[in-house]
Formats: C-alpha cells, sequence, structure tokens
C-alpha cells in the first residue's frame, strides 16, 4: 500500500491529530482487562485470517453486527507451529464499516497497528472492536516462518552449522524487533554451539 493510500486509510477512520491512545501488547490487554475496560488503545499484529462463526454469548458483538478477525501478536512466533496454528487476537469489525472494508483483502502475515476500543471484558478476554487500522511495512514472510523453521530442527538435531544458514535467510530487513531480536537470539546459540564444536575438535574459529 503507497504513503498516500494508508493516510488516506487513516483518515476514513478517523484519525486525528490529537495524541494517539498508548500503544500496548494485546497480552497486557488480557491481563489487566479490567484497566482498559472503556479505553482506546493501540496493538500490533499480523493478520491470519477472519473468522466465519463464533459464540458472541452475552457479548455485543453479534455476527450479524460484526466481522470477527484473528491475528497472532508480535511475540507469536508463525516458525513454531503450534504458535501459528493459534493465533490469539480476536477483534471486531462492524459489518460494512471502514475497518470492515479495510481488512477485505488482507492476506495472512499482512502486518497492521490496529486502533481499538475494549467494549467488554469476558471469560477473562477483551472483546475489543477495531476503530482504526494502518498498514505496517514490517513483517514476517512465509519465507522467513519456512526457514527459521528448518533452523529450529537443525538445531534440535545438533546441525548447527545448517541451521546457522537457515536463520541468515530467515532474518530479512522487514522483520519486527520483536522476531529479529528472536532469531538473533538463535543465530548466536549456533554460532556458539559451532564454536564450541570447533575448539573440542581442536579446529581453529573461522573469522567473521
Amino acid at each position: 500500500m503507497s504513503i498516500s493510500c494508508a493516510f488516506l486509510l487513516a483518515a476514513t477512520l478517523g484519525f486525528g491529530r490529537e495524541a494517539p491512545p498508548p500503544l500496548v501488547t494485546w497480552q497486557d490487554l488480557c491481563d489487566r482487562s479490567g484497566v482498559w475496560l472503556g479505553q482506546t488503545v493501540r496493538v500490533q499484529v499480523q493478520f491470519s485470517g477472519r473468522v466465519e462463526t463464533w459464540n458472541p454469548y452475552i457479548t455485543r458483538f453479534g455476527t450479524r453486527q460484526f466481522s470477527a478477525v484473528q491475528a497472532w501478536t508480535d511475540e507469536q512466533f508463525p516458525w513454531i507451529q503450534a504458535e501459528r496454528d493459534a493465533p490469539v487476537v480476536r477483534v471486531f469489525t462492524r459489518r460494512g464499516g471502514a475497518g470492515d472494508w479495510a481488512l477485505e483483502s488482507a492476506k495472512p502475515g499482512v502486518r497492521f497497528e490496529m486502533t481499538l476500543i475494549v467494549r467488554e471484558t469476558f471469560l477473562d478476554l477483551p472483546w475489543a472492536e477495531v476503530v482504526g487500522i494502518l498498514p505496517l511495512a514490517e513483517r514476517i514472510s512465509e519465507g522467513t516462518a519456512i526457514h527459521a523453521g528448518k533452523a529450529c530442527e537443525l538445531m534440535r538435531t545438533s546441525a548447527f552449522t545448517l541451521a546457522e544458514s537457515e536463520l541468515q535467510q530467515a532474518i530479512t530487513d522487514d522483520l519486527p524487533a520483536v522476531a529479529r531480536t528472536e532469531l538473533e537470539r538463535l543465530l548466536a546459540l549456533c554460532r556458539d554451539a559451532i564454536a564450541l564444536e570447533r575448539r573440542t575438535n581442536g579446529t581453529p574459529s573461522a573469522r567473521r
């Protein structure tokens, strides 16, 4: 999406010139949902997909008035299959509204900053309505997830040299900060293990 389109989208969804709402993590919303009840906040998420059916229980988020969206938090890493299969964020957009339109053609893996109003808390979870959305340049691509997943498998079998190569391919310029930090941590572990193997085998460490 072009910068001009992003600004247009922000304006369409009601972003003003006042100070932006606080940027929080989804985990913080869950841990302190009562504190955030009725508040406007921003969260950064990676889109997974729309939810076709859900149980609104006693909340206002019925399926006729709202669409549901599922997303991953930045703290979830899609190269771990269990986390890839269980995106924890669920938020709601009004059917036919600007937020619903903005996400209409969104593909899995696209990252957004969403402005939310925590309308209710139920089952110890925040039930939040999307009132603003901006596309973000950073993302965890499918290629990154594949290479990082292979690296983790290789590390479990102590194939650290091969894992290092996979991680080097996984670390791209457009990674979100949390994912970059985790992949760089894994890369450092590989390099430490490779250096230890070389010292143990009497092989001089390669210069980097």
